[in-house]
């Protein structure tokens, strides 16, 4: 009897349809992907927001023209860089949700001029981070009225205290990277099993949200960072950061995929084509002249969006299916 259950057991074993088993990188391929396409673009993000914070105290210590330039000057640079950052996260960003404190969208003013007064709370995350940041550097269509506005105590203190929240949760990222580092190159596979699906996934979001923060068809101040006029660059960042993780100098997935360079070119195509199709945006982004290079843009993020969701993700034998809010 148990002879024949062993040899059943074995047929059912033989006959069990088989299935291909993701892509597992190995612990060099994961370590030398974190340590070329993930920490300088946060090293950039750290030395960024030390500037934006730096420039917000110089700011209010002596408000005026120059002081102010700078400090819009250096909001830029960061939310770029954050930007770049978010459009490919992971490990500890996700974690400690830094998008959500950092980067909350729509902006509240309402919420901010009532925070003003009481100081920066920092579980009100409608009223801190870039977003409001950039409310008070250039106001709503009034970007000349700032610099009086921002003479106020109270009012540049907030924005000084914002500059210096953003450095802070940035920095808490620091030791969660070593952390996620440590452990990519660890013998237990749970971290580098993970590494592949959620970068993909992430990223996937990150070109989600590009239809959000630069819709086809809005109002002028429907799109993200129209005070600021930052929309474009913040979108050619994203562009960037997706293709300099996908493609990391040692080769990114280009190297898990070696044997299917097919794979690779269509991916490269689809992101070749949206970098043309962002670039031909006019300045004036929001115009109703740009209305058709938006909507070609955003066609070519959803052929973009295909081509990761097939043919890197098919090729690499992932699942996929994270939801876009995964990686606020």
């Amino acid at each position: 009897m148990q002879l024949k259950q062993c040899i059943t057991a074995a047929l059912m074993i033989c006959m069990a349809p088989a299935y291909a088993e993701p892509v597992l990188p190995s612990p060099e391929f994961s370590v030398r992907w974190l340590d070329e396409a993930y920490l300088p673009r946060h090293q950039a993000l750290v030395k960024a927001s030390n500037a934006f914070a730096t420039e917000s105290q110089a700011l209010c210590a002596a408000p005026t023209e120059k002081n102010l330039i700078s400090t819009r000057h250096a909001w830029k640079k960061t939310a770029l860089a954050w930007h770049a950052m978010d459009a490919a996260p992971g490990g500890p960003i996700v974690l400690e949700r830094t998008g959500r404190k950092i980067d909350f969208w729509p902006t509240r003013p309402d919420d901010i001029e009532a925070m003003i007064p009481k100081g920066l709370d920092e579980r009100n995350v409608g009223a801190r981070g870039l977003p409001a940041a950039e409310y008070l550097l250039w106001g709503n269509n009034d970007p000349k009225a700032q610099l009086t506005k921002l003479k106020e105590k109270q009012r540049c203190l907030y924005l000084v205290g914002i500059s210096e929240r953003i450095v802070s949760d940035i920095a808490l990222l620091n030791d969660g990277w070593g952390y996620y580092r440590e452990q990519l190159g660890a013998e237990n596979p749970f971290f580098r099993q993970n590494l592949l699906p959620e970068t993909l996934n992430l990223m996937l979001g990150a070109l989600d949200s590009q239809a959000k923060r630069l819709p086809k068809e809005a109002q002028r101040t429907a799109f993200a960072e129209w005070r600021s006029g930052t929309g474009k660059a913040s979108s050619a960042a994203v562009l960037n950061a997706i293709g300099s993780t996908l493609f990391s100098p040692s080769g990114g997935i280009a190297s898990l995929l070696a044997d299917k360079p097919d794979v690779i070119a269509k991916v490269k195509q689809a992101l070749s084509q949206a970098k043309s199709a962002q670039a031909s945006i006019p300045d004036a982004f929001d115009s109703p002249a740009a209305s058709v290079a938006r909507g070609n843009y955003l066609a070519s993020i959803k052929l973009l969006k295909h081509s990761i969701e097939t043919d890197v993700a098919e090729a690499l034998d992932l699942t996929l299916g994270l939801s876009e809010s995964d990686g606020d």
